[in-house]
């Protein structure tokens, strides 16, 4: 029996005109819906044509099946997630640690906090289908700065300590509006706790500390 086949995830061609581009954005935003009313399960591509108001060969064009379109959805979340994220860590080298990172948490919970019932089925899907971790144009500006900030006060293992956080963070951010959406969605105490742990842990380390005095 033939292996089967992993879907494509790459959508066919990108929209270059201004009535090619809301053609997507319909397409996108009819899969938001149909993923938050009937979930994954509930998701076909003449469901999402017919939502949109397109022809489904429209939908066609531009994407091959419904794994690209929530694979385009969930790169589009995490591009303004990262631009956002990007912002605050450019404007945060005359603050404190403490503040630029509570102001990076309560970003991310308030972000989340838009559409929980949209990101908990798109955070589950990624994990179900397989997607591969989005790249966006802010990456490669956010990894060097967040790795310049980090390395004013956790210089021992800058990289790896940064890494660590960071996947501390979005577990505990996505997580909460799975297993405790109360908490996620009252995020004062969820982000001073984050924040608590996230600052403690990138600290400067004692060994620097005592070497320095």
């Amino acid at each position: 029996m033939p292996a089967k086949r992993s879907p494509t995830l790459k959508p066919r061609k990108s929209p270059r005109q201004e009535r090619a581009r809301s053609t997507v954005d319909a397409i996108l935003q009819a899969t938001a819906y149909i993923l938050k009313k009937q979930g994954y399960a509930g998701l076909t591509t003449n469901r999402i044509a017919e939502k949109a108001g397109v022809n489904i060969a429209s939908l066609y064009q531009y994407f091959p099946n419904k794994e690209a379109i929530v694979a385009e959805l969930l790169r589009r979340h995490a591009e303004d997630g990262r631009a956002k994220a990007l912002a605050v860590v450019r404007g945060g080298r005359s603050r404190s640690l403490a503040t630029g990172v509570r102001r990076l948490v309560e970003g991310m919970l308030a972000e989340h906090s838009v559409e929980p019932d949209l990101h908990r089925v798109l955070t589950t899907e990624a994990y179900r289908l397989g997607l591969p971790n989005v790249e966006t144009e802010s990456d490669a500006a956010l990894a060097e700065e967040s790795a310049r900030w980090v390395a004013t006060t956790r210089r021992k293992n800058a990289d790896l300590a940064l890494w660590i956080a960071k996947t501390a963070v979005h577990a505990v951010v996505h997580m909460a509006f799975l297993e405790r959406p109360h908490d996620a969605r009252n995020p004062a105490v969820l982000a001073e706790e984050l924040t608590r742990l996230v600052v403690k842990y990138l600290a400067p380390d004692r060994s620097a500390r005592r070497a320095r005095t």
